[in-house]
């Protein structure tokens, strides 16, 4: 099954496809963060317990990429997120009582653009005797140049 892909706008084909030739790279970081933090019983970081969602019984150990977002994200300097809406940089936050936007020009010398890799997974499992979609995983790598080190990072896990 071959994933949806997404491309930000803006995101250029020569970024795509460096991006993209990275793909075997990402898939294993992948199967490793699935390894450790969901199917390996000896793991100090598993999040998969008897009894509670995710269940490590009902894990097959397989799964498949959904989708893959090719992109930028923007932050400024606490690494708070700033998104391009009507030409400008917008981060948007909720103070307790109310929601706040904060602007900033696309120049703005308080950004740096960061390329991100969003990776949804669908992990699957066996709880009624078939194997089938059990689980989603989001994964999630951000990183200043092509050639950086990717790193990802759980954004969220939840039933499909």
């Amino acid at each position: 099954m071959k994933p949806r892909i997404d491309l930000d706008d803006g995101i250029t084909r020569e970024e795509h496809q460096s991006l993209a030739s990275r793909w075997d790279e990402m898939i294993s970081l992948a199967e490793e963060i699935i390894w450790r933090n969901y199917l390996d019983p000896n793991s100090g970081d598993i999040m998969s317990q008897v009894g509670s969602f995710p269940d490590i019984r009902s894990l097959t150990g397989n799964y498949y990429v959904g989708d893959v977002s090719y992109g930028y994200v923007y932050r400024d300097k606490k690494h708070r997120p700033y998104h391009i809406k009507e030409g400008r940089l917008r981060h948007k936050h909720h103070n307790g009582k109310e929601w706040i936007s904060e602007w900033l020009p696309l120049d703005s010398p308080e950004i740096t653009r960061y390329y991100q890799i969003l990776l949804s997974l669908h992990l699957t499992g066996d709880e009624s005797g078939k194997e089938e979609d059990y689980m989603g995983l989001d994964l999630e790598a951000e990183f200043l140049k092509l050639d950086d080190p990717i790193e990802f990072e759980i954004l969220s896990h939840d039933v499909i």
